[in-house]
């Protein structure tokens, strides 16, 4: 069982979007706001430029599984979030779009 549900009221993306806290890193803009409930939520959402659906679909499930790789040592316990993923993550080599996530997850909880 993942350690977070998944976001899906329009209400909670709006609230990070304009409350949270804003990451940039080269492949993924991270959207970061206090947990709403008891199990934080997280969205991986692609924008429909990005390409065809299976392009979308296949971006989403590296930055997933690029998140759930770094455990719950760097894990939203904390926060509600949006990753939301740039085109140019599919160039990028797993280990590097992990440490990216990793580092950026750090300095939202510093």
């Amino acid at each position: 069982m993942r350690p977070y549900d998944s976001l899906s009221r329009q209400a909670d993306f709006t609230r990070l979007r304009r409350r949270g806290r804003r990451l940039e890193t080269p492949h993924v803009t991270i959207f970061a706001a206090p947990a709403s409930g008891r199990r934080p939520k997280v969205a991986f959402v692609t924008v429909k430029a990005f390409g065809g659906a299976v392009e979308r679909n296949r971006a989403r499930r590296r930055v997933r599984a690029a998140f759930e790789r770094l455990g719950p040592a760097a894990g939203p316990s904390l926060f509600d979030l949006i990753l939301s993923v740039r085109p140019s993550v599919d160039a990028v080599a797993f280990d590097v779009l992990c440490e990216e996530l990793g580092g950026a997850l750090r300095r939202l909880r510093a």
